[in-house]
């Protein structure tokens, strides 16, 4: 199921004008130095499971983050013989505030998601091979950890994954480098 990312640009028009607001207002307070580059794993969140992230923060208080996730689950719910594969890559804009290293993480975006599931049913037998796409929205309220002269850094928060007739309500942890 495709889904039609247009109806969601209001939202995403009212996060970014949010967003530019409140940099204008930020940006004239002191500067600090900080390192704009992140690495991190991701477990639950995004990804479902786990996911990969690239995280560049283009102000002290704006990042765009960047993943992948991709596995594989055999078998199927005990109902099935086969493999449920599922990808995809989580794409957001996400809103820092906080004091030097502990931040606030206020974030909106995108993940489209590819899902292939190919087995046998269990009790009668019958084939079963279905593939989809579909883009998912998502957003995370958590917190994180990330020293401004760079190193290990956290996260851990809310990671609400939602379509038009869907909200799911999840939650993730990072783990990774900043440099």
């Amino acid at each position: 199921m495709l889904i039609d990312i247009r109806k969601y640009f209001k939202y995403y028009r009212l996060f970014i004008l949010f967003i530019a607001i409140t940099s204008n207002l930020y940006a004239k307070e002191r500067q600090i130095d900080f390192r704009k580059n992140a690495l991190y794993f991701e477990g639950l969140g995004q990804g479902l499971l786990y996911s990969l992230n690239y995280d560049y923060r283009i102000r002290q208080n704006i990042s765009l983050r960047a993943g992948f996730t991709y596995w594989s689950l055999n078998p199927l719910f005990l109902l099935t013989t086969g493999k449920l594969s599922y990808t995809s890559f989580p794409i957001m804009i996400n809103y820092l505030t906080g004091k030097k290293d502990n931040l606030f993480e206020l974030g909106v975006g995108i993940m489209p998601a590819f899902v292939s599931l190919d087995g046998t049913e269990i009790f009668w037998g019958s084939e079963i091979k279905e593939n989809g796409s579909a883009i998912l929205g998502t957003a995370t309220v958590g917190y994180r950890y990330q020293p401004l002269g760079g190193g290990l850094m956290g996260r851990i928060g809310l990671t609400p994954i939602f379509t038009f007739d869907k909200f799911i309500i999840y939650f993730g942890f990072s783990l990774g480098y900043s440099f």
